[in-house]
C-alpha cells in the first residue's frame, strides 16, 4: 500500500526551467488530498499538509498539517533512501534530522488524523535546489553482482574520495537477507567501509546490498555519484585452520573435515602472522619476486626469488598467499621454510584452488607472529575478523543492525 502511494505521488512530481537564470520564489504548498493537490472547493478544516518548495538544500525538510496531527511521515525521492526524522511532541510538523539530496525532487508521503479523529493518507512533492560548486564521488563494491561467496566474506565499498559523512552514507546502504543476520558497517578509514555479520553468515543464504547514493550528501559539497544493487549468494562454509606448530592444512566444509595436507609456513626470520585471514582473490599462475615483495632486489642474497608460481590465493595486499611450491614439498608437514606464504604440494594447491572462493576463512595458529601490524596498516581482509565485535561496532557511525528480509 506504502510503496502504491509513493508511485502514485512520484508520478505527480515535475520540473519547470525558465528562459531566465532567476532563482525560483520559495513558497509554501499545501496539499490536501491523496493526489496531492489542493482543491479550490476544499473545506477550510480540511487536513493539508504544508511543506516549502523550493527547498535550499542547506535546510532541513519540515512538513506540517493544517486542521489535525501528523501520525508518520516518509520522505523519498525516486529510487533513494527515506530521510530520517522524527515529530515534534504535538504532532504538528515532522523534521528530517538529515540534509535532502541537492536537486532531488521529494515526494511526502504522510497520515495524519484530523479534529474529528479521522485519519487520512496525504501527500506532497518538494523540490530541492541545486548545491553550487558540488563535487561527485564514485565507489565500488566487493563483491560483485552474482558472486557466490563463502561465509567469512565482508561486503566492502572503496569510495574514490574521503567522506566526511559517515552516518549519511551508512543511512543510504542497506542489507537484506533471507535469514535475519546481526550485522555491522565499520570504517576502516575515509575512504573505505566493510560491512559484516557479528558470526560468520549462514551458509545458503541470499544478501542484497543496496547503496541509494546517488545525490547523499557525503561532505559539505560531496554527493553520491550513482546508485548500485548487489545480489549475493553464501556458498557452502569453507573453514581452513593452519596449523603452525604441527605443520597442516585443514580443510573442514560445512562443520566436517574435507581433507587435511601437510604444509610449510614463514621459516624464522619471515614467520608466518598467526590470525584470521579470507581469501581475497585468486590466480592460476603469478610471478613472484622476492624484490616486489621488499626482501631484496640483489641476486647475489641468498634470500633472492623470481619465480613463476601457480595456484595462487591471495590473503593478504602485502604478499600473503596459499600457493604450490613444488620445491618445498620435502620440507612440508616437518618444518617451515618459506618466506611467509603457505606451501602446498602442486596437487594440494590444485584442488584448494578450485575449492577456494571470496571469504573462506583461514586461520593460522601456532606462530610467534600477530596480525597486529597488517591489521594497523588497514592491509584489507585483515580488520574483518581480527577485530572484536565491539570494536567493530564501534566504528560504525550507527551502530548494530539486524538484517532485513528480501
Amino acid at each position: 500500500m506504502v510503496a502504491a502511494l509513493l508511485a502514485a505521488g512520484l508520478a505527480l512530481a515535475g520540473c519547470s526551467a525558465s528562459a531566465k537564470a532567476e532563482a525560483p520564489t520559495p513558497s509554501i504548498s499545501t496539499s490536501g488530498s491523496a493526489s496531492g493537490s489542493a482543491s479550490p472547493s476544499a473545506s477550510p478544516t480540511a487536513l493539508a499538509l504544508t511543506t516549502q518548495s523550493p527547498l535550499p538544500s542547506d535546510k532541513m525538510l519540515v512538513v506540517g498539517v493544517k486542521n489535525g496531527t501528523l501520525n508518520s511521515v516518509v520522505a523519498a525521492p525516486k529510487g533513494g533512501h527515506a530521510l530520517a526524522g522524527g515529530l515534534s511532541a504535538d504532532g504538528h510538523t515532522w523534521t528530517s534530522t538529515e540534509l535532502p539530496a541537492p536537486g532531488a525532487t521529494y515526494t511526502v508521503l504522510a497520515t495524519a488524523t484530523n479534529t474529528s479523529g479521522v485519519a487520512k493518507s496525504l501527500t506532497s512533492v518538494v523540490q530541492v535546489t541545486a548545491l553550487v560548486g558540488a563535487k561527485t564521488v564514485g565507489y565500488d563494491i566487493t563483491p560483485s553482482n552474482g558472486w557466490t561467496v563463502g561465509v567469512n566474506a565482508p561486503i566492502v565499498i572503496r569510495f574514490h574520495s574521503s567522506i566526511i559523512d559517515r552516518a549519511a552514507v551508512e543511512r543510504a546502504l542497506t542489507v537484506t537477507t533471507s535469514k535475519p543476520v546481526v550485522g555491522a558497517w565499520h570504517w576502516i578509514s575515509s575512504r573505505e567501509v566493510h560491512f559484516r555479520p557479528q558470526t560468520a553468515w549462514p551458509a545458503h543464504i541470499k544478501v542484497r546490498v543496496v547503496a541509494a547514493l546517488l545525490g547523499v550528501r557525503a561532505g559539505p559539497t560531496l554527493l553520491g555519484r550513482y546508485d548500485t544493487t548487489v545480489n549475493l549468494t553464501i556458498g557452502d562454509s569453507h573453514v581452513i585452520t593452519v596449523d603452525g606448530k604441527r605443520h597442516l592444512f585443514i580443510v573442514q566444509i560445512n562443520g566436517k573435515v574435507w581433507a587435511t595436507w601437510p604444509t610449510s609456513l614463514g621459516r624464522p626470520e619471515f614467520v608466518t602472522r598467526s590470525g584470521n585471514y579470507i581469501v581475497l582473490e585468486k590466480e592460476p599462475t603469478r610471478q613472484m619476486t622476492s624484490c616486489h615483495a621488499k626482501i631484496t632486489c640483489d641476486p647475489k642474497n641468498p634470500n633472492f626469488y623470481d619465480l613463476r608460481v601457480d595456484w595462487d590465493a591471495r590473503l593478504t595486499w602485502s604478499g600473503t598467499f596459499i600457493h604450490s611450491a613444488p620445491w618445498s614439498v620435502a620440507h612440508q608437514g616437518r618444518d617451515n621454510v618459506s618466506h611467509g606464504c603457505i606451501n602446498l604440494s602442486p596437487a594440494h594447491a590444485q584442488t584448494f584452488y578450485g575449492l577456494a572462493r571470496y571469504g573462506d576463512l583461514v586461520t593460522v595458529t601456532g606462530t610467534n607472529r600477530t596480525a597486529a601490524d597488517l591489521v594497523a596498516q588497514q592491509d584489507p581482509g585483515m580488520t574483518d575478523w581480527n577485530t572484536s565485535w565491539t570494536s567493530w561496532v564501534s566504528g560504525s557511525a550507527l551502530g548494530a543492525i539486524t538484517t532485513g528480509a528480501i
